[in-house]
């Protein structure tokens, strides 16, 4: 299956990602820029959140070199106490300009204390 693409504009501002994890569920992960034939990244951050406010990072500029390039994030939900019917949600939100320009979402219900998922996006032109 392809990649869903998100629009930038090459000659526009610096383009952040924002990581978040909704239904009050703790996440860690590992946010990666790929280069265009996908042989090399760039590790663009790592962590947790534990809290409702986005993680965000900033792509490298010029923002032109970004087109093409994969956004990749692997997540992991961690729920210590799983409850029957409970829902994880995890968000890759691209901006620019303070505009969303597109997301990869990934959402479900958890039954067991954690579950890993993969994000990924390709960076095109708008």
């Amino acid at each position: 299956m392809p990649l869903n693409k998100i629009p930038i504009n090459e000659t526009g501002g610096t383009v952040t990602v924002e990581i978040s994890f909704g239904y009050a569920q703790v996440g860690a992960y590992t946010l990666l820029l790929w280069n265009k034939t996908g042989s090399d990244y760039k590790r663009l951050g790592e962590g947790m959140n534990t809290d409702n406010i986005p993680d965000e990072f900033k792509l490298p500029k010029p923002v032109k070199n970004n087109v093409g390039k994969i956004l990749d994030c692997l997540a992991t939900i961690i729920s210590p106490k799983p409850e029957e019917g409970g829902r994880y949600r995890v968000d890759m939100i691209v901006r620019q300009d303070g505009e969303e320009c597109g997301r990869e979402s990934y959402e479900g219900t958890i039954s067991t204390k954690s579950i890993s998922v993969r994000l990924a996006a390709q960076l095109s032109t708008s």
